[in-house]
């Protein structure tokens, strides 16, 4: 099975080539939202920030205070290597899952869309690395719309991912999605033709 890692800075626009993708009939692995699934109350990964970061993080009904998280990672390197060493094999575990579960239902390509697949060094579990990139300023701008952060906050978010020019250095395929949804869908399109084993659903390889 072909496995492409999709990754791409905070405000890249990297949901947009993974949902579209997925209409094309390829299983997208949620890297956020095996993260998600990861601080569920009752969780094994929970239990484990439980022991470590004890209320630290934690609202009073047991649910993660993803505020205080927030701000303790982006400001406390140790914690936020702490905090990593519980979730991230968390997520390749469950990634392993699906990875089995697409094998199983016949599928020759999928996708796992991970925002810090190259930080992590995910980038030897795949076939392909694709990088979504826009230039700066309108990832910043984007970051600012979506989540109502001040600039600095978002500066601060960046700065904390792998710079796209180092990212770049790893990319088998770039997509550029500063133009319009329907430039980027044509740039996946044309990236998928070299994809061995993949089929275009029936008219969508326009």
């Amino acid at each position: 099975m072909y496995r492409i890692g999709l990754t791409g800075g905070v405000g890249s626009g990297k949901s947009t080539v993974s949902n579209y993708m997925h209409t094309l009939g390829i299983p997208v692995i949620d890297g956020d939202k095996l993260a998600r699934e990861a601080v569920t109350p009752g969780s094994q990964a929970m239990a484990r920030m439980e022991q470590v970061f004890e209320k630290e993080i934690f609202n009073e009904d047991g649910t993660l205070d993803r505020l205080k998280t927030a701000e303790i990672i982006f400001t406390n390197e140790e914690k936020r290597q702490q905090l990593n060493d519980i979730i991230h094999p968390y997520i390749w575990y469950r990634t392993q899952e699906e990875l089995y579960r697409a094998q199983d239902e016949g599928h020759s390509v999928v996708v796992l869309d991970m925002p810090l697949l190259l930080e992590i060094s995910w980038q030897l579990r795949v076939e392909a690395v694709w990088i979504v990139e826009v230039p700066l300023e309108v990832q910043i701008n984007r970051v600012i719309h979506r989540d109502h952060f001040t600039r600095e906050q978002v500066l601060e978010r960046i700065g904390k991912q792998m710079p796209t020019l180092n990212k770049l250095n790893y990319a088998d395929v770039v997509i550029d999605n500063s133009h319009s949804v329907e430039e980027t869908e044509r740039q996946v399109r044309e990236a998928l033709k070299h994809v061995p084993g993949f089929v275009f659903p029936e008219g969508m390889e326009v």
